[in-house]
């Protein structure tokens, strides 16, 4: 019996000895100053994220413009060579518009818009993509709007230029 109190004490040393933890006090000390330094920096790094995906979303509209200069470049003998070709590229396109337009198309997306792979708010907004190649110039413009009409004004991102 008397080595079972022994014991019991020998334990009771050990317990009230281990007992260096933190206290309740400096536990919430620790997570309020981490809370203030993650409303700290995430007010800085949101803007970055949004830039980010906004310049993912202009790389497509860039792939665009270079399916266009590619596809002009593998019809030119079957396409007009002076004057402007104006391609809505999933809306509704005759002549030489509507040659490019399902070679443009193979190229990048073929059914739709791919709103799906866009990142940003006005990545998501996109309907149309209007694509502008001026013969004379030697320009390829490609825009992206906001409605199917193309619309002047509704205007998504800066209009992506390339030579042909």
């Amino acid at each position: 019996m008397n080595f079972l109190q022994t014991k019991i004490n020998e334990m009771k040393k050990r317990k009230e000895e281990g007992n260096k933890g933190f206290s309740l006090v400096e536990l919430i000390i620790v997570i309020a100053i981490m809370a203030i330094l993650v409303g700290i920096v995430g007010t800085q790094v949101i803007p970055y994220l949004n830039k980010s995906k906004a310049s993912k979303d202009l790389q497509i509209i860039n792939s665009f413009s270079t399916a266009a200069v590619s596809s002009y470049s593998e019809k030119a003998d079957k396409v007009a060579s002076t004057g402007t070709i104006e391609i809505k590229l999933y809306g509704t396109n005759t002549g030489d518009a509507a040659t490019l337009a399902s070679e443009i198309k193979e190229k990048t997306y073929k059914d739709a818009f791919p709103t799906t792979k866009m990142k940003s708010a006005e990545g998501k907004s996109i309907a149309e993509v209007k694509i502008t190649i001026d013969l004379d110039n030697k320009k390829v413009t490609t825009q992206a709007y906001s409605d199917s009409a193309c619309t002047s004004g509704k205007e998504v991102f800066e209009a992506v230029e390339a030579d042909l």
